[in-house]
């Protein structure tokens, strides 16, 4: 004769979890509307496709990023990246900033202006700011002429 199927015990979280799961849309219904648009924007913009097919590429994306990654040039661009990240880094912003906008400034009056002659030039490099420059431009060329 035949034998009744037993099936597994149905899980209940508890009448608790039920109700909580119940109340959560009018508890959150900020939070939940903020990650639908957040969700759509990332449709918009195709985010989602592009990780749906990241996903499904799976093994063969890894593969194709770990032979791309493992060659000799490419490991050197990393570490030159994160060399001069440091190096960035390290510089304070105010000095960076000053830099450029002195390169900004001197290139607008230039191109007012005639070239300089080099008796002004020559004149230019007496002061104490320009030796400064140079001293650290010749330190520059100098750690580039070890290293070559």
């Amino acid at each position: 004769m035949a034998q009744p199927i037993s099936l597994p015990p149905q899980h209940h979280n508890g009448n608790g979890a039920d109700r909580h799961l119940r109340d959560a849309p009018d508890k959150h219904a900020d939070a939940i509307l903020s990650a639908l648009e957040l969700l759509q924007l990332l449709h918009d913009r195709g985010v989602l496709d592009l990780l749906r097919g990241m996903v499904g590429a799976g093994d063969k994306l890894v593969g194709t990023l770990t032979a791309a990654v493992d060659t000799p040039e490419s490991l050197r661009g990393i570490r030159n990246f994160i060399l001069l990240t440091k190096f960035f880094g390290s510089i304070p912003p105010e000095i960076l900033n000053s830099l450029a906008q002195t390169a900004i400034q001197g290139a607008d009056r230039e191109k007012a202006h005639r070239a300089p002659g080099i008796l002004q030039l020559l004149r230019r490099l007496r002061s104490e700011n320009s030796r400064h420059a140079i001293a650290v431009t010749l330190d520059l060329l100098e750690s580039i002429g070890k290293g070559l």
